[in-house]
């Protein structure tokens, strides 16, 4: 054929271990392919061959690692038996591409001396440290042809091609793949493949959907658009084979009577034309499409999952999630598609073969997760004033939410709209998100993403998990947060308190670094098997300009009802059942009993409010207050009492301390770690009224104690620096 040069991809191996390589020939015969099939069997023996045989060859996708056993060792060998290499692929992401160029581009001499004493492997060609870079397309679907190219002089003849490839006279040109294109193809191959060897029957009205559905789709078109004569031939086809009267039945939660009922949605027409509305490359409408229709049938199956299990409905609840698992499969070559190199594989490779790690393979840029940024709480406190201070310092650090309101938090913020909502049991005030997985995994791929940050175990949580796996992307994690402790005082079952371990222990042994409030929180995760070399205390910082005790104005709060001569005993936080509250009324009422005059001032808000105002009806309730009101509402109270066991850390025991006033908390969780008991405050037992009762006593008497405790508090936290908790929380993970 003219114009023509016959090449394969060929499939060899190291034989000492099994690590598969992939190697490109071009210009070859048939019995030259007959040779090769015999010698690829060994790389050692493949290359031996070609190069007797003087056949044109690259080593294709050097940093792609085909059956998980590549390493520094296998690059080494590779480097010195081989001259070409492919630099530019149009299958595989642009972080493999410019890896090889960078790595083999810049070899020298002593490098390819040590590979040798290394490897005990001789070079097998002249000047082996410079290398011949090619480019191909990988073009299994035919999709992209010629994407990517090796690029030569104008030639006469395919051999004059050729021998230009031999003698290095070529380069890589065109551009890497994509996530998307990958997947692009691997939609149009495997649809070819049915047509060719699954051919559904034409009366079944489920595949002339489907085919007008993938016509549409790879095309980058919206698939739910049907003629008339379309639509009378799905009705028709539906009566004659019985489907119609199957879809109409009540209470039928098919993946296909969903999906019948969403292609028919005008909304879902709309949202399909906002979402890729001014995109012009199929690939990428089709993936925006096919994610919003996934989106909208995973959020219909999982609420119906939730209201059933909530009702008690176990089994019926597990038959509504089982249509997620032909979602996913429809969605393989997304999720395939983005299953990229791991970083750290990737670095410790460029140590090797380098000496050290190349800008673009830095840790640089970092997202931070959460599901709860616009919440008053102690997570979204932190996450914020990180940041804030990550910014200040120029780090490049964004935060990523998913909720359908968010306030501008002043620092940078990816908001990702949900595709639904949903209330937390016994938790009504707070809300979780359904996310958008594959564009948040899109998204971190076009950003070139190098680590993720995760506050939160909730559906976000998940979201960035499965997002650090699939993009090989470093996790760290903050136990901010006494999940099964909250699970078991809101449900009073042991049983999901036990099942909330069991999740928070598979979730954050799933990451690289988990970071935890206090030392006690540190030894109880070594007890449940997370290594102590993956465990570190979370730097926290606090304003201690803001937080001070000259914002002590007494009239501050005899405004707000405190009457002369009585004690304020400041709470400030979510006032939700699992603060243990009740602790506060029912020393409240034994102070009452012993004639105290103490006062409890709420600050805060939350579900318990109600409950609350009901118990303590003399109390001064503010709902939330920020800033300088904040600050005055500290400063200007007499003493802190915070009698929570499930909090991990306290950063209001830490503002009350800067304010001056003196604290009283439990001997459970992180606050206690931050009470030094008898200098700046106490310790109480746990869920002990009187131990309780007795400790604000001892205050209220004593104002002379409350003075020089407030002091000591102070002294304790001055320190603090949120720009100084920033640099070291950033700098545990290598740049």
């Amino acid at each position: 054929m003219p114009d023509v040069i016959i090449g394969e991809e060929v499939a060899t191996v190291f034989p000492e271990d099994d690590c598969r390589i992939h190697v490109l020939v071009w210009g070859l015969n048939e019995a030259q392919h007959r040779e090769i099939e015999k010698a690829r069997k060994s790389i050692y023996d493949l290359q031996a061959y070609l190069f007797a045989q003087n056949l044109a060859h690259s080593v294709a996708h050097p940093f792609h690692s085909l059956n998980g056993k590549l390493g520094p060792l296998h690059l080494q060998k590779l480097a010195l038996m081989f001259r070409h290499f492919e630099s530019i692929n149009g299958r595989y992401g642009e972080l493999a591409s410019t890896s090889a160029q960078s790595l083999l581009g810049n070899l020298t001499p002593r490098q390819i001396e040590i590979f040798n004493a290394r490897t005990g492997l001789d070079p097998t060609h002249p000047e082996p440290w410079r290398k011949v870079f090619t480019g191909g397309s990988d073009d299994h679907g035919g999709t992209h042809p010629a994407g990517a190219f090796t690029e030569t002089a104008a030639c006469a003849t395919e051999e004059e091609f050729l021998e230009n490839i031999r003698q290095g006279r070529c380069n890589a040109a065109g551009r890497a793949g994509t996530p998307l294109a990958m997947a692009h193809g691997t939609y149009s191959t495997a649809f070819e493949y049915a047509k060719a060897r699954l051919p559904l029957k034409p009366v079944d009205p489920t595949a002339a959907l489907l085919e007008k559905i993938t016509s549409r789709f790879m095309e980058g078109r919206n698939p739910t658009e049907f003629s008339l004569i379309d639509k009378f031939g799905f009705l028709t086809q539906g009566i004659l084979t019985g489907k119609i009267f199957e879809i109409a039945k009540s209470g039928n939660r098919s993946i296909w009577k969903q999906l019948s009922d969403s292609l028919n949605q005008p909304e879902l027409k709309a949202a399909m034309a906002r979402e890729t509305a001014g995109v012009e490359e199929a690939e990428r409408r089709a993936f925006l499409m096919a994610n919003l229709i996934a989106n909208r049938l995973g959020y219909r199956f999982v609420t119906d999952f939730i209201q059933l299990i909530s009702k008690g409905k176990f089994l019926e609840s597990i038959q509504t999630i089982i249509p997620l698992a032909p979602i996913a499969a429809l969605l393989s070559p997304y999720i395939h598609g983005f299953r990229l190199p791991k970083r750290d594989w990737l670095r410790a490779n460029a140590q090797e073969l380098s000496g050290g790690i190349p800008d673009f393979l830095k840790n640089k840029r970092r997202a931070w997760f959460t599901d709860t940024l616009e919440d008053v709480n102690g997570v979204a406190t932190t996450i914020r004033k990180m940041t804030a201070a990550g910014v200040d310092a120029g780090r490049d650090l964004t935060i990523v939410t998913c909720r359908s309101e968010v306030a501008d938090p002043g620092v940078p913020l990816k908001n990702f709209a949900p595709i639904g909502e949903f209330e937390l049991p016994e938790y009504e005030l707070q809300r979780l998100s359904f996310p958008p997985v594959l564009q948040i995994f899109d998204w971190l791929e076009r950003e070139k993403i190098s680590e993720l940050i995760i506050s939160t175990p909730g559906p976000i949580g998940l979201c960035a998990l499965a997002a650090a796996k699939s993009l090989g992307l470093p996790a760290v994690g903050i136990y901010h947060t006494d999940f099964p402790q909250y699970v078991r005082i809101l449900t009073d079952d042991s049983f999901m308190e036990t099942l909330t371990w069991n999740y928070m222990h598979w979730f954050y042994s799933q990451l690289d670094i988990v970071y935890v409030n206090s030392e006690d929180y540190r030894k109880c995760w070594i007890e449940r098997g997370i290594s102590s070399e993956r465990l570190r205390i979370l730097p926290r910082g606090l304003d201690t300009k803001l937080f001070h005790p000259t914002k002590r104005d007494r009239g501050f709060w005899t405004a707000r009802g405190l009457r002369e001569g009585e004690v304020g005993m400041l709470f400030v936080g979510r006032v939700s059942k699992e603060k243990n509250l009740d602790l506060i009324v029912s020393a409240t009422r034994r102070l009452a009993q012993w004639r105290m005059p103490v006062r409890p001032i709420i600050v805060g808000d939350g579900p318990y409010m109600p409950e609350l105002k009901r118990l303590l009806g003399d109390a001064i309730f503010t709902g939330y207050l920020g800033g300088e009101d904040l600050a005055k509402a500290y400063a200007s109270a007499d003493l802190f009492a915070f009698p929570s066991t499930t909090d991990t850390f306290g950063n209001v025991i830490l503002e009350a301390q800067a304010s001056g006033i003196p604290v009283v908390v439990s001997d459970v969780g992180g606050p206690r770690d931050l009470v030094a008991n008898g200098k700046d405050g106490f310790v109480t037992k746990a869920n002990d009224v009187a131990d309780l009762a007795n400790a604000i006593r001892q205050l209220a008497d004593n104002p002379a104690l409350r003075a020089s405790m407030g002091e000591a508090g102070r002294r304790r936290v001055e320190d603090r620096d949120w720009s100084k908790a920033f640099e070291k929380f950033w700098n545990y993970s290598p740049e």
